[in-house]
């Protein structure tokens, strides 16, 4: 599996999307709902709770045929870039992240990011995001999710 690939959804993975007829577990089911036939498998994986679990789960839907990977001279043909416009899942990603890192202490912020409609204005953040989670617990988990955010924002 080549993580610099993109990935698409094949037919039995839109079958699950909208059947549930695999009985995916829900996580694995979240990772292919995210797939969209832009995303490389590198930007998959920093949407992943922890990249070794994003990996297993990425290689399951491989192998079980719910999606497939496309080479960069038919993705570049095929499938325009990803809209601006089309943030909402980093957006989410980020709130729900701050949310569990930084708590209520992290609303007004959340509320800002909330508010962003595309990738510049959503950067335009990264440094209150940095200065936010400084208060965070856990350093580690907060170092590796703006390494995440910053992979995404790329």
């Amino acid at each position: 599996m080549e993580l610099s690939s993109v990935f698409s959804k094949t037919a039995k993975g839109l079958d699950e999307i909208s059947t549930r007829a695999h009985r995916l577990p829900s996580r694995v089911r979240a990772l292919l709902i995210m797939i969209d036939g832009r995303r490389t498998g590198h930007q998959l994986l920093a949407l992943s709770t922890s990249a070794a679990e994003g990996k297993r789960h990425l290689a399951d839907l491989l192998n079980g045929g719910f999606i497939q990977q496309q080479s960069a001279l038919a993705v570049a043909s095929v499938a325009p870039a990803l809209p601006d416009e089309d943030i909402s899942l980093a957006k989410n990603y980020v709130i729900r992240s701050l949310h569990e890192l930084v708590g209520s202490d992290a609303l007004a912020l959340a509320a800002e990011i909330e508010k962003a409609v595309t990738p510049d204005e959503l950067r335009q953040h990264f440094g209150q995001l940095r200065a936010a989670l400084s208060a965070a617990r856990d350093q580690k988990k907060a170092a590796q999710f703006l390494e995440k955010v910053a992979l995404v924002l790329d």
